[in-house]
C-alpha cells in the first residue's frame, strides 16, 4: 500500500516574478537597557518598609546605597566606553607614526647608500670635464667636446640627483 498524498502547490512562491517590496522598511530600533533594575527592585521594596531590610530607615538606606552604586556604574561605563575610543584612535595614531617612521628610515638608508654614487659620478664627472677641456686645447677637438659633455652631464647628474623628499 502507498499513500499517494497530493502535495498542494503554494500560491506565492516567490518564483513567479510578483513580489513587491515592503513599504515599512527596515528600520533597527536601538535597544535600551534596563534601568539598573536591581536598584528599581530595591527601592520598591523599600518603599514597603519591608521588616526584611531591618524596618524603614535600613531599608531606605539600602535602597539609597544601591541607587548611588547603580549610578556610579552607568558612569563608570560610559567613561569605560569613551577610554576604549580613545585608545583606538591612539592605537591607529601609534600606526601611523610607525609607518611614517619606517619610510623615514628607509630614505635615510637610501640617501647614505646612494651617497658614496653619488660622489663618484662627481669625482669621474670633473675628471671627464678637465681631460676634455685638455683634448679640446690638442688636436682632438671634437673627442675633447664629448668628453667635456660626458663629464658635465656626470656632475649635474650627480648634483641634481637628490633624495626623495616630502610626504609619505
Amino acid at each position: 500500500m502507498t499513500d499517494q498524498t497530493k502535495i498542494p502547490e503554494p500560491k506565492d512562491s516567490g518564483t513567479d516574478g510578483t513580489q513587491a517590496s515592503s513599504d515599512i522598511g527596515n528600520k533597527l530600533v536601538a535597544a535600551q537597557p534596563l534601568a539598573a533594575p536591581m536598584a528599581q527592585s530595591i527601592s520598591g521594596l523599600a518603599t514597603s518598609h519591608s521588616r526584611a531590610f531591618g524596618g524603614e530607615v535600613a531599608s531606605t538606606l539600602v535602597a539609597g546605597i544601591t541607587s548611588q552604586m547603580a549610578v556610579e556604574l552607568d558612569q563608570t561605563k560610559h567613561e569605560l566606553a569613551s577610554l576604549r575610543t580613545a585608545t583606538d584612535s591612539l592605537r591607529n595614531d601609534l600606526a601611523n607614526e610607525r609607518i611614517t617612521s619606517a619610510v623615514l628610515k628607509e630614505r635615510i638608508s637610501a640617501f647614505q647608500s646612494t651617497r658614496h654614487l653619488k660622489n663618484v659620478g662627481i669625482a669621474a664627472g670633473t675628471i671627464f670635464l678637465g681631460a676634455g677641456v685638455q683634448l679640446s686645447r690638442a688636436d682632438n677637438a671634437a673627442l675633447g667636446v664629448a668628453t667635456a659633455v660626458v663629464g658635465a652631464l656626470l656632475v649635474l647628474m650627480s648634483w641634481l640627483s637628490v633624495p626623495k623628499g616630502g610626504d609619505k
